[in-house]
């Protein structure tokens, strides 16, 4: 019985054992949350908006008359659909 005693007391190892349980369910809950964040019945975490949205929400909200709301409108849309150059990013 003494010899399983002695086994537990102390050693080299327990601290990295201890270490390695905290880090994998710090692990866990982290991945658990991410994912919880990004697939939510709420839907995605960050909701990627167009131009075309937020210009929308701003003439809705009057923040833009609609001659500027016509012409930033007309420049997104030259702007998607202008063939992309390689070279530049």
């Amino acid at each position: 019985m003494m010899l399983f005693a002695d086994h537990w007391h102390g050693g080299p190892w327990w601290g990295l054992w201890l270490a390695w349980v905290v880090l994998f369910w710090g692990a866990v809950f982290f991945l658990i949350f991410r994912i919880g964040r990004r697939r939510g019945p709420w839907g995605p975490w960050r909701e990627e908006r167009s131009g075309q949205s937020v210009l929308a929400e701003r003439y809705a909200r009057g923040e833009i008359s609609e001659e500027e709301y016509r012409q930033r409108l007309s420049v997104l849309d030259a702007a998607a659909n202008r063939p992309r150059n390689e070279n530049t990013r």
